[in-house]
C-alpha cells in the first residue's frame, strides 16, 4: 500500500472560488485599470463576478477535481490553468463566430465594426486584422489562466490529506 497527498473539499472549493475572483481581476481589473478607468471593475462586477463564478464552476471545478486528486507540480497548475483558459477560450470563439455567421446571413444587417484605426469585423465575419486581435487576445487570456493557476497553488498551499491506494 502506498499512500499520497490529496486536496481536501475545502481546498477544491477554495482553488475554484479564487480563480473565478483572480480570472475577473485579470480579465476587468487590469484592462480597467490600464484604460484608466478603475471604477469599471466595481461597474463590471455587476454581472462579471457571478458569470466568472459560473464559467469557474461549470468548466473548471470538474477539471480541478480530477486534477486536484494527488498533490501538483508549479508546471503542472501553471499547464492546468492554461489548459482550462483554452477551454473557456474556445467556447467563447465558437459561440462568438457562430453569433457573427448568423448575422452575415442576416440580410437586414449590416455592420463595421472596429477600433484603432482599423476594421474588426464586416457583417459579423472577421476581418484578418480581426482573427489577429482575438488571436492576440486568446493568447493573453490563456497566459493569465497560467499565472492565475500559479497563484491560487501558491494560496491554496500542500495538500491536507493521504489517500490510501
Amino acid at each position: 500500500m502506498s499512500d499520497w497527498p490529496v486536496y481536501s473539499r475545502k481546498q477544491w472549493i477554495k482553488a475554484v472560488n479564487l480563480s473565478a475572483l483572480l480570472g475577473y481581476l485579470a480579465v476587468v481589473g487590469v484592462p480597467s485599470v490600464l484604460n484608466a478607468n478603475p471604477g469599471g471593475i466595481i461597474g463590471g462586477a455587476i454581472l462579471g463576478v457571478p458569470f466568472a463564478f459560473l464559467c469557474c464552476w461549470v468548466v473548471g471545478a470538474p477539471i480541478l477535481k480530477r486534477v486536484m486528486q494527488k498533490e501538483i507540480s508549479w508546471i503542472s497548475a501553471a499547464c492546468w490553468g492554461a489548459a482550462i483558459a483554452a477551454v473557456l477560450a474556445t467556447l467563447s470563439i465558437a459561440i462568438g463566430r457562430y453569433s457573427g455567421w448568423r448575422q452575415s446571413n442576416n440580410p437586414n444587417f449590416n455592420s463595421r465594426v472596429g477600433g484603432d484605426g482599423y476594421v474588426r469585423s464586416i457583417d459579423g465575419i472577421l476581418t484578418p486584422y480581426g482573427w489577429q486581435v482575438l488571436a492576440q487576445n486568446t493568447l493573453l487570456f490563456i497566459a493569465a489562466g497560467a499565472v492565475i493557476a500559479v497563484i491560487v497553488k501558491w494560496l491554496v498551499g500542500k495538500p491536507a490529506a493521504f489517500k490510501t491506494e
